[in-house]
C-alpha cells in the first residue's frame, strides 16, 4: 500500500480482473446470493496467494419515484421555469431503481496457499465454472484493500442486471 489511500483504492478497483462472473443477471423480485473467490498474491511473500470466498448478497431493486417540492426560484429565467415545470408534470414518468448490498461474513473463508498465482488462479476459475453456479463470481484482486474488488464486483452485476430488471418490471406492471 501506498501512503496514498485514495490512490490505493483506484489502483486496487482498478487492477481487479474478473476471470469468472455470474451468468445469471441479479433477481428482479428478490435478493441474489453471488458466491465469490477472490484471488490475491501476498506481498512481499513470492508464491504465497490468499483466498477468499464468501457471499455478497445483492438486494432486490426498488423503484424510487421523485417528487419535486415546490421550488423557490430567484434569479432564474424563463427557460429555468418551464423545464422546472416539466420536470414536475413528468415526474409520474421518471423511474430510478437502486440496488442495496450485504457482505455476508457467516459464509466467509481465507486460505493461504503456496503456489503461483496464476496457477492458483486456474485451479479456481476451473472449480467454479464445474460447479455451474450461475451466482459465483472468481477475481483476482490486490491483497489489500481487497474488499474493493467486492465493490467493483457488486458494481458490474448492477450496470450488467439493470436492463433485464427494468425489462422485468415494466412486464409485471410494477415500473409504472
Amino acid at each position: 500500500m501506498s501512503s496514498n489511500p485514495d490512490f490505493d483504492r483506484w489502483y486496487a478497483a482498478k487492477s481487479a480482473r474478473f476471470l469468472v462472473e455470474p451468468t445469471h443477471q441479479l433477481e428482479t423480485f428478490g435478493n441474489t446470493l453471488v458466491n465469490y473467490h477472490l484471488i490475491s498474491e501476498l506481498p512481499d511473500h513470492p508464491g504465497k496467494v490468499r483466498v477468499r470466498e464468501g457471499r455478497l448478497e445483492a438486494h432486490q431493486p426498488v423503484v424510487i419515484t421523485p417528487r419535486f417540492a415546490p421550488v423557490e426560484m430567484e434569479g432564474f429565467g424563463d427557460e429555468a421555469r418551464e423545464y422546472l415545470d416539466f420536470l414536475r408534470e413528468s415526474e409520474k414518468h421518471l423511474r430510478i431503481l437502486r440496488y442495496g448490498y450485504h457482505l455476508k461474513s457467516d459464509n466467509f473463508s481465507e486460505q493461504i496457499v503456496t503456489d503461483r498465482l496464476s496457477v492458483v488462479s486456474e485451479r479456481v476459475k476451473s472449480a467454479v465454472i464445474a460447479s455451474n453456479d450461475r451466482f459465483a463470481a472468481v477475481v483476482q484482486c490486490v491483497d489489500d484493500p481487497w474488499d474493493v474488488a467486492l465493490v467493483e464486483l457488486w458494481l458490474r452485476e448492477v450496470n450488467r442486471s439493470a436492463r433485464g430488471n427494468i425489462d422485468d418490471l415494466q412486464k409485471n406492471g410494477k415500473l409504472f
